[in-house]
């Protein structure tokens, strides 16, 4: 059963001029450090952060949480195997609400373009 399903979209230009202004700053606000060594790794890496950001917001809207809860973006994390296949780990408080509201599984889609990411999450009972 679908307990939740959540989208964003997130501008890569927006996370290229925080990437300037804010720097190492950003990332370790938003992103865990596998995280940030994955998307250096890549040629374009705002896109892959812009798809990360995205996903990390729609786990939030799948699970109708409210930005004052108090969960950290970490707690969210994105991981991609060898061939590249995202999945989304959830940790801390935001996993053991998860667990609380029955989810089960946890299922993840990223894609991106030179000028877009969007990510689509559901929670599966």
């Amino acid at each position: 059963m679908i307990l939740g399903i959540g989208c964003d979209l997130v501008e890569v230009g927006r996370v290229e001029r925080q990437l300037e202004s804010e720097g190492r700053a950003f990332l370790e606000q938003l992103f865990t450090p596998d995280e940030i060594a994955y998307c250096e790794g890549k040629r374009y890496p705002a896109r892959h952060l812009s798809a990360r950001l995205a996903a990390k917001e729609a786990v939030f809207k799948a699970l109708a949480l409210e930005r004052s809860e108090g969960f950290l973006w970490q707690q969210a994390e994105i991981r991609s195997d060898e061939a590249g296949r995202p999945s989304l780990v959830l940790h801390g408080r935001l996993r053991e609400l998860a667990e609380r509201r029955g989810v089960r599984s946890v299922h993840v889609a990223l894609s991106h373009t030179d000028n877009l990411a969007t990510a689509n999450v559901v929670l599966e009972a």
